[in-house]
């Protein structure tokens, strides 16, 4: 990990939402993996294959993944994560892309192209690198920035993309949200990071819902009496 504050800042909102445990492939709440390999680092037995295929025995213990921040963009670290991401999208599992994952995705477009369980988060910056890497012109794009981010996840074939801003844009490509609710005078670092952690919560919620880990309408009923209950 090169930034490693990044990683920090995330885990914390995580934590903050969800008392659970964070795998990280690189205190308290956190399990080091220091699994990747800077390409000046790695032995010659360490490829990109070989890095993802140790990660890929962690993903069992996982509900959802974030690749991103503190990445960097070394070559092979960058590989790795192109390989890790195929891996995911095998096991059908939520993924938030942030920081130097959406630097991959700009370079590499096609690794995340139809896969509708992906979250991007881009900024003003990384948005407009996007948009180039599949040729879409946002001039060229009639309406406001909300028609802009709808059809740039519609290139991305179902991606579902927070475009940060003034106003934050979330689309699928189908349905638009904007989100207009006055936040701070100025944006403070990490608050990216902050984001992303929740976001992947909220992932592994839903996918641990969607699984039936617990019953739903029997925690209402449960929630219902409590309440009512003198």
């Amino acid at each position: 990990m090169l930034y490693a504050s990044q990683v920090l800042q995330l885990s914390s909102s995580h934590s903050k939402w969800q008392r659970d445990y964070m795998l990280i492939c690189s205190s308290p709440d956190l399990i080091v993996h220091p699994l990747m390999r800077q390409a000046k680092h790695a032995t010659k037995d360490e490829t990109a294959e070989s890095i993802a295929a140790e990660i890929e025995k962690l993903l069992e213990r996982l509900h959802a993944v974030v690749i991103g921040p503190g990445l960097g963009r070394d070559s092979l670290m960058q590989e790795t994560a192109a390989k890790v991401i195929s891996i995911v999208r095998k096991r059908k599992m939520p993924l938030v892309l942030d920081a130097d994952g959406l630097f991959l995705v700009q370079n590499h477009p096609e690794v995340i192209k139809g896969y509708a369980s992906a979250v991007l988060t881009p900024n003003v910056m990384e948005f407009k690198r996007l948009c180039d890497a599949v040729k879409l012109d946002p001039d060229q794009v009639q309406g406001g920035k909300d028609k802009v981010c709808a059809e740039l996840a519609r290139k991305l074939e179902g991606v579902t993309i927070i475009q940060k801003g003034r106003q934050d844009v979330i689309s699928n490509g189908r349905d638009t949200m904007i989100v207009d609710t006055e936040g701070g005078l100025k944006r403070t670092g990490g608050q990216g990071d902050v984001l992303t952690g929740c976001l992947v919560t909220l992932l592994a919620w839903k996918k641990l819902y969607s699984e039936g880990a617990w019953k739903y309408h029997l925690w209402v009923n449960v929630l219902t009496i409590d309440t009512i209950s003198p």
